[in-house]
This record gives C-alpha cells, structure tokens and sequence, in this order.
C-alpha cells in the first residue's frame, strides 16, 4: 500500500513478489567490540581461559572496551556478539565444564547481584542462536537463572533437541527436536510471585515454580562437555552461541504491578516514552506540536485536501480528541481524517492501542492503518513500512505490507494475522532497527523482517528516514461509503 496517496494503490488481491523474511539475525553491522552491541553495563564476563578452576573474569569499566578472540567477539556479519568454549577450556571450581558466558550484577558492573524471584518482576530477553556444537557430547546452554550455587533453569540444545531445564531435571521441556545451527530465535524469562515464565518466540512454553532470593541471570555459551567425555582435546572443539540482542528489566513492588505484559514497550525494555508521544488527555482538534493535519482547501473547505489517489477528502476535521481518545471519522460521502507525526528518524519504536468498527450498514469499505512513510515521499526508491492494515473489522484479520527500497518494481513482504478482533482495543507495536523490522500485537512478536537485498531491491529495514502516520483511507470515491470510526488510546514512541 502506497500510504501518502501519491501514486497507484496496490490493492490487497494484486499478484505481488513475496518472499518470507528469514529471520536470521543477519543485519549487516559493523561493530568491532561486544559493547558495541550488547549493553554490558550490568554484566561481567567469565572466559574459558587462567588458571585451572579459576577463569578469567573481566569487569566494568574494562568490559566496555574488551574483547577476545575466539571467545569472546563479533561475529563476522558485525551483528552479534560470539561466545565460544572449547572442551579443553579452563573451568571454575563449581564446575567440570567451560564457558564464556556473561554473569548479571548490580547497576554499574561492580558487585554481583542477587534478587528474589517472590517479590517484583524480573525479566531478561535475549535473541541469540546456537552456532556450533561439540563432538561426542552435543550438548551447550544459552541462557540461564541461577540460583545460589546451581542453576535454576537453562535453555540446553543436544543435538536437535532444544530443553527447558528445571533444577536437576535436563529433559524438562521439549521446545523443539528440530532446531538447526544459526537459526536465531527470542528467548523470554519473566519472573515474579514465585513463577518462573518461559517464552520461546513470544509463545509461553512452561511455567516454573522457583521461591528464592539469590538469583541472576546469565547468557552466552556454556559448553556441556570437556576432554574426559568429547573428542578431540583441542580449542577445535567448541560450543558456540551469537547474541544479538540482551536486555534485562527490573521492577520493584509485588508481582506485575506496572508491567503490562500486553506492551511490547513494557515487555521488552524499550524505557520512557519521547515526548512526540501522545496520550490524548486533552480535548478538541490533535496537538499542533505533535501532529500534522490536512491544511488545503478542497471543496471550498479550510482544512481538507484531496484523498488517496482522488477518493473524497482527507480534513483536519475528522480527526479530534475527547475523553482521552483520538477519534478518526470516515463519513459517506467520502471525508476522513489523515495524521502525521512531526518526527521523522531512521529507526525507532513505536506501539499505538487501538482499534475500528463500521458505524454505517453498507458502502465502500475505509482502509484503518499505522504505517512509516518516507520523509522524501518517495516509496520506490525509500520503501514504506504498513504494520498495520485491514479492510475491514468485522473480518477479523491483520495485515502488514512491508515494501522494500531500491525496488522499482514495488517488491514487499506480507503478513497476516487472523483471527484477531479489530474492534476490541489491541496494543500493536512496530520496531525499527538496523537489524530488522519487527511487529508486535499485544507483547508478542507476530513478523519479523530483514535484509533480503537483489538485484531488484535493497536491503528491508534501510528506509533513509521516515515518520508515523496514521490514516483512515477511502478506496471508493466521493459517496458510497460505510461510515466508520479509528479510536486510539494514545501513541507512544521510543528511542
């Protein structure tokens, strides 16, 4: 979809290329240290090199500038931070196997953390990939809660098999016996009232009950194998894991209290909110500072001009704010409303509660959307990011269409979502990185996109600039439309 109206509309049945994103974490960066892509502020790292049972640790402030080759370093795309631990490696005295794995601390680096998993919400979300294995014994973990002196729960691959561990127990929660190398996939763990909340890819996969006050988290690879059970003996033969991304969150009070699990904001960390957002606490036309509105005079009316490719009128009258909701109106006889946010930026997060519903029996169709439009209006050569499209509420179906830059022949990716009812409120959220382009319905990732540049386009997620707009789109005419309203809640965007 062509979201300005200043070409030809693609419509939905229109026989486009598509080519599923792959996911594969393969953002094209150029970092040359691991603090060039994870925060490691709150992390120390233990390598599997020193002295027997007692393996070199490197704190804050010399992690920031640190690196190792093999064990610790970006990967070779420079999107990723490679851990790496060779059966042959050193090991600390509580344990017979290897690691070059990060260990939580407290704010700053300094001293080790311990928190309790009965009273607030604790959460880390690390997107990572297993990327070699050792002989013999196939087996290495990613991430982990530890507890005291033993671990709480880890995620294990052996072989294909993919575990959820719990205390002692290896085997369990299949996640999957199909895993491959280098498939990158977002591990979640939120813990709060005494319950241990697992989600792989944004799906719960187990819950475990875990009261205790010494827990921290760790990531990275921790190899389960040495020289006594894996051949041969030799830094050739290693476990291996790439992060790409790491966050973690916590929060004070009782269980959940002020999170919402159904933001992605929340969820993942994205911090406080820019002042461009917009709750909408005020009443009557959008907030000039923040949004943009028709400003010609088409049809002898201040404040309207023409609609997408000439159907009826986008006016600044159909869109105003009461009682804490922005409301967008399509009419019958062709006006509705059209907003652009007065930001424009490569990169940035954005999640919006909204939601639609026909006021009117029959007509044409309006189009509701929250999309990233080109600052240079040229979505051919500068792409054009619609997170979220529908034709209609009642359908119970989302869209997105993701159109590629550098594609004069129009090249985008799609996806859908049903069911998903489009006239109860839903938090949609859309992240736009170097890496990827990723799309978020009630906290939970629903596509992501990256790369794929040919010949015929370039690569998804390099947009040079771009803003929010939010639009209510007429593909009818001038009358014979459905009435039908586009309520926000408010807008919120994010570094």
């Amino acid at each position: 979809y062509e979201g300005d109206g200043e070409g030809d509309w693609n419509s939905l049945t229109e026989v486009e290329i598509w080519s599923g994103g792959d996911g594969d974490g393969d953002g094209g960066g150029g970092a040359e240290l691991p603090s060039d892509i994870l925060d490691l502020s709150d992390w120390k790292v233990t390598l599997p090199i020193g002295d027997d049972e007692d393996p070199t640790e490197i704190f804050q402030p010399d992690l920031d500038g640190y690196s190792h080759d093999p064990f610790f370093r970006v990967n070779g795309a420079g999107d990723a931070v490679t851990f790496r631990a060779p059966v042959n490696g050193v090991t600390t005295g509580g344990s017979s196997y290897p690691r070059s794995e990060l260990r939580e601390m407290e704010e700053g680096g300094e001293d080790e953390i311990a928190w309790s998993s009965t009273s607030g919400t604790h959460t880390m979300t690390v997107r990572e990939a297993f990327t070699h294995l050792p002989e013999d014994k196939p087996e290495v973990v990613g991430a982990q809660i530890h507890g005291g002196d033993d671990d709480v729960t880890a995620l294990r691959l052996q072989g294909s098999e993919l575990w959820i561990t719990e205390d002692d127990t290896v085997e369990h929660h299949l996640v999957t016996d199909e895993y491959e190398l280098g498939d990158v996939f977002e591990l979640e763990y939120v813990v709060s009232d005494g319950e241990i909340d697992i989600y792989f890819n944004g799906d719960l996969e187990t819950t475990i009950e875990h009261s205790d006050s010494t827990n921290y988290f760790k990531a990275g690879a921790y190899t389960q194998a040495n020289c006594e059970r894996s051949s041969p003996c030799s830094d050739d033969n290693y476990g291996e894991v790439e992060i790409y991304d790491l966050a973690v969150t916590h929060g004070e009070g009782d269980g959940n209290q002020g999170l919402d699990e159904t933001s992605a904001a929340d969820r993942y960390g994205w911090g406080e909110p820019l002042p461009i957002s917009d709750e909408f606490d005020y009443t009557g036309p959008v907030d000039p500072e923040r949004w943009a509105v028709p400003s010609g005079n088409v049809g002898g009316t201040e404040g309207c001009w023409e609609g997408h490719a000439g159907n009826g009128r986008r006016c600044a009258k159909n869109s105003t704010v009461a009682d804490g909701i922005l409301t967008m109106r399509g009419e019958e006889n062709g006006d509705t409303g059209w907003l652009r946010q007065e930001r424009d930026e490569q990169y940035g997060r954005w999640e919006i509660r909204s939601r639609s519903r026909n006021t009117g029996d029959d007509g044409g169709l309006y189009h509701p959307l929250h999309l990233i439009w080109p600052t240079e209006g040229n979505r051919l050569e500068n792409g054009e990011y619609d997170w979220v499209e529908y034709s209609d509420p009642d359908a119970q179906c989302l869209t997105a269409f993701l159109h590629y830059p550098e594609s004069p022949t129009d090249e985008k990716e799609r996806f859908d979502l049903c069911p998903l009812d489009m006239t109860e409120w839903h938090n949609f959220a859309f992240e736009w990185t170097p890496d990827a382009l990723v799309g978020y319905v009630d906290g939970e990732e629903w596509f992501r996109a990256s790369n794929g540049a040919n010949e015929d386009r370039g690569d998804i997620q390099t947009m040079p600039s771009g803003h929010l707009n939010i639009q209510l789109d007429n593909f009818t005419g001038d009358g014979g439309l459905r009435p039908a309203v586009f309520e926000v809640d408010w807008v919120r965007v994010y570094e």
